[in-house]
């Protein structure tokens, strides 16, 4: 089905948190190891130290930019147009231990989407630079804690016998990066948005099927189909 960048919009920034963590355990390795309550409760987790994270680095750099506050914690940010090598198309990386990179071409391909088909009132104040930029922050704090934050501690037990066995939720540090964007910029929705609309300035059918991926995740497309 064909979807204009519009109507995925309108959609897209109208999901909640719980919401997107279906799609955030649509892609988790270990997504059948938990019910449906274990991964509310582990949305409701991550986005709180996503969140919590953010109020700390407010609290501390309360009038500096993202930017700023990265070149505090002593991390280059880099803003080439776009990434060398490979055709696989990137938006932003954080490249351990010291450095954040955001690619231009999307920010740009991105701003005259969103001008061309009038879609500021999904985004009021926000600056995707800045989103795609504090969401690899994150990853930069989460790196330093990893000892201590809940997106690394936290394990799940695969199998007790003969030894224990227990794995990383994946999914969590990318639930907690989005929450932490959020909370640092001011966006007004979640920032996984932001994938779809990215998604859409180089290849539109790549990005409706990623919207509809999304919507099944997130239960949307089985209730229009019971209706």
């Amino acid at each position: 089905m064909k979807y204009t960048i519009r109507e995925m919009m309108k959609e897209l920034t109208g999901l909640t948190d719980l919401q997107w963590g279906g799609y955030a355990f649509y892609h988790e390795p270990l997504e059948r190891k938990f019910t449906p309550e274990q991964k509310e409760d582990y949305t409701r987790l991550a986005n709180k130290c996503g969140e919590e994270e953010a109020e700390s680095l407010l609290s501390e750099y309360p009038e500096e930019s993202i930017e700023e506050i990265a070149g505090e914690l002593g991390f280059t940010v880099k803003t080439p147009d776009t990434p060398t090598g490979g055709g696989h198309v990137l938006f932003a990386q954080y490249v351990e231990p010291k450095e954040i990179t955001v690619f231009m071409d999307c920010i740009e391909k991105a701003e005259k989407l969103i001008n061309k088909e009038k879609l500021q009132s999904f985004f009021p104040a926000a600056d995707l630079k800045d989103v795609l930029m504090a969401h690899e922050l994150f990853h930069v704090i989460e790196y330093r804690k990893r000892k201590q934050i809940f997106t690394q501690t936290e394990k799940i037990e695969l199998w007790r016998r003969p030894f224990s066995n227990k794995s990383k939720i994946l999914c969590l540090s990318e639930m907690a990066a989005m929450a932490f964007a959020k909370r640092m910029t001011g966006i007004s929705c979640s920032p996984y948005v932001l994938d779809v609309l990215l998604m859409y300035c180089y290849n539109e059918e790549a990005a409706i099927a990623l919207y509809e991926e999304i919507l099944e995740a997130a239960g949307i497309r089985e209730r229009e189909e019971e209706c």
